[in-house]
């Protein structure tokens, strides 16, 4: 058995149907941030590549954001990869973004006043390059404000960060989603939600018919001409597009009885 992921992709015009463009069909443990210059190859390929591209926060990252609008000139508008430490997590802890980095020296002043000891250009477990920063153990002992920067008893505080480019291109992007233009032009994704939940209700987009990847991409493609046809007779007919379902318990909200 293999389990594979379908990658959808449709267009967003106001006044025309909404169109389903290239669909993708991988194994279900790559990871969406692996497909989008993949999308957007198959989108210049049928030179359907739009200015902005909006997409779920798997598909983003800062190096997507960069090779996007470099080698596509497409604007990616999408939120970015959360930071998971437990600093940024706890809402009080002195997360990465809370240490103002010196590129030139290089070197790293904390919230407090200490500068970092150690400097490292190196490679995560994915081998993707990453910057490695420690602390002198002595300064972050007699810190009073320890416990919101490491659990560690004995050891220094660490750091780690992407490069230059793409660190700041991160910060700028989680600053960004929390913009009110972004929500406003990121809201119109929600028309994607609608289109796997067709794929998926109306035409057994999640039930494969046949064995391997090869022949379910072949039926993922024929779902797509299936839901293009269905949403151009519609659109021809003046059938309205159908609004987001509100939820029984939603509804009671609204309108108490």
């Amino acid at each position: 058995m293999v389990w594979v992921k379908a990658h959808i992709t449709d267009t967003g015009d106001a006044e025309r149907p909404h169109l389903i463009t290239p669909v993708d069909t991988t194994p279900a443990t790559t990871q969406d941030e692996q497909v989008t210059d993949t999308i957007h190859q198959a989108l210049a390929q049928k030179n359907l590549l739009p200015e902005a591209h909006l997409l779920d926060r798997g598909y983003v990252t800062p190096q997507v954001l960069l090779n996007s609008e470099k080698h596509q000139g497409v604007e990616v508008i999408g939120p970015i990869q959360v930071d998971t430490t437990w600093q940024a997590q706890s809402g009080k802890g002195f997360d990465v973004s809370c240490f103002r980095i010196d590129w030139e020296t290089p070197h790293v002043p904390c919230p407090g006043g200490q500068v970092s000891q150690g400097w490292a250009d190196s490679q995560d477990n994915a081998g993707h390059p990453r910057v490695y920063v420690r602390f002198a153990k002595a300064d972050g002992q007699a810190c009073p404000v320890r416990a919101d920067c490491t659990r560690s008893v004995q050891g220094p505080r660490t750091l780690s960060f992407k490069p230059r480019a793409q660190d700041e291109l991160l910060q700028w992007a989680r600053h960004r989603e929390h913009t009110d233009e972004f929500k406003e032009r990121y809201a119109k994704r929600a028309g994607i939600e609608g289109t796997i939940s067709q794929g998926t209700r109306a035409f057994g987009l999640r039930r494969s018919r046949d064995m391997g990847q090869t022949k379910t991409h072949l039926q993922h493609m024929l779902i797509a001409v299936a839901m293009n046809l269905a949403r151009f007779v519609a659109w021809i007919n003046g059938v309205p597009r159908s609004t987001t379902r509100t939820s029984a318990f939603a509804e009671l909200a609204v309108d108490p009885i």
